[in-house]
């Protein structure tokens, strides 16, 4: 402190401690002497109200101006020092927590709770319904595809059975045969199937097949060859001529099935 002087020697805290000591034995007043009785002597006793009325005296003497004289720099050094090695109590309020993180945690929870009744009430019923609509129109369409592809299956069946009717009766139907006997030569491939010397049995036959609709066409002995040949189709190119030769044996005419140009 400002005010607080150097103690000096005689003003050692212990020093300092006995003099409060003292003055705490005193409660303040002047110090009085005395001297312990003898009971033996004979020195006659002090009227007691005397004493009293002396130490009275000088009690309310010391003690009037006690009340009224201003501390000295002394008594303010010694408290001074008292309050140095007085404990220090002091008390501090406990700050109020903080309240936003309280708010906090109840907005998100709030939010929370309300983006789980949005979704769940609007959103997701909204979805499912888009997602069922979605499937009720694809298998809509899926129906009538499948409707559409199972007629047009049945309109292709009818025309194939119509068609297959008109072969049959077409083929039913007996075709015009004919016999014709050739006089000279054409230059082309004939697919021959039967010769004779004798000309009457190759026009029998050709007769007897052209009732069945083929057209018979008989060849006259050319060359070195004395036979009649029947031939019963006619090509431009050998190969031709050949491949419809291949593609007859093994049927009606048997297998002795050849081509000649003539």
């Amino acid at each position: 402190m400002a005010r607080r002087k150097k103690l000096s020697d005689e003003q050692s805290p212990e020093n300092t401690d006995n003099i409060h000591q003292e003055s705490d034995d005193n409660f303040g007043l002047p110090e009085v002497e005395y001297e312990p009785l003898n009971r033996d002597e004979s020195t006659p006793v002090e009227e007691p109200t005397s004493t009293s009325t002396s130490y009275t005296s000088q009690n309310e003497e010391t003690v009037e101006p006690e009340y009224v004289e201003p501390v000295s720099a002394h008594d303010e050094e010694v408290l001074d020092e008292d309050s140095a090695y007085a404990p220090i109590h002091t008390y501090e309020e406990d700050e109020p927590a903080p309240v936003w993180p309280k708010v906090l945690i109840v907005i998100l929870l709030l939010a929370v709770a309300g983006g789980a009744a949005w979704y769940f009430g609007y959103e997701r019923p909204r979805q499912l319904a888009e997602a069922a609509a979605a499937q009720s129109a694809a298998d809509k369409r899926d129906a009538e595809k499948r409707a559409a592809d199972l007629a047009a299956a049945e309109a292709k069946a009818r025309e194939d059975d119509e068609r297959r009717r008109a072969d049959s009766l077409a083929n039913a139907a007996p075709k015009e045969g004919s016999v014709e006997a050739l006089t000279e030569r054409t230059g082309r491939y004939y697919v021959v199937i039967s010769s004779a010397i004798d000309d009457d049995l190759i026009k029998d036959y050709a007769t007897k097949l052209s009732k069945n609709g083929v057209v018979c066409r008989i060849i006259p002995p050319f060359g070195k060859t004395k036979f009649s040949r029947l031939a019963v189709d006619v090509k431009d190119t050998y190969a031709d001529a050949q491949e419809t030769a291949d593609g007859m044996k093994g049927g009606d005419y048997g297998n002795e099935i050849w081509v000649v140009r003539y």
